[in-house]
């Protein structure tokens, strides 16, 4: 098993909130994409692989902690019966008005990307430049 850089505990303390009842496999799959967009940075690791610097294991952490949260979010919004993945428009003309909105990414791209607080998290410190576009 890779590593885990978030226990349940401390997603409870990071968010404020009860960890889902699945925790344990999403802080491990949070993990690895905080693991792989962190490939190139510069750290310096213990004999497990872990930072040794406690600030940038508190931000490996916290990015995975912000991810783990987002996909927190969005399965009780789906429970609630909200499709999370579906844009609300695109476009809308009535009479002489038009609105239109960029629909918003599939959820295939969602679950492989770190979300914009994890990323931000990661980029305070230099670990990682995800470009997030939303």
């Amino acid at each position: 098993m890779g590593r885990v850089f978030a226990t349940p505990a401390e997603y409870e303390a990071f968010t404020g909130q009860p960890a889902p009842a699945n925790a344990p496999r999403l802080l491990a799959r949070a993990s690895r994409l905080v693991s792989r967009d962190t490939k190139a940075a510069i750290y310096d690791t213990d004999s497990a692989g872990y930072p040794s610097d406690p600030d940038v294991r508190q931000a490996f952490r916290d990015a995975t902690c912000a991810q783990v949260a987002e996909w927190a979010r969005r399965d009780a919004a789906a429970a609630d019966g909200d499709d999370v993945t579906a844009s609300p428009w695109t476009s809308v003309s009535a009479g002489g008005l038009s609105f239109s909105r960029q629909s918003a990414p599939t959820a295939t791209s969602e679950d492989t990307s770190l979300v914009p607080e994890a990323a931000e998290i990661l980029d305070d410190l230099d670990l990682c430049q995800v470009v997030w576009q939303t």
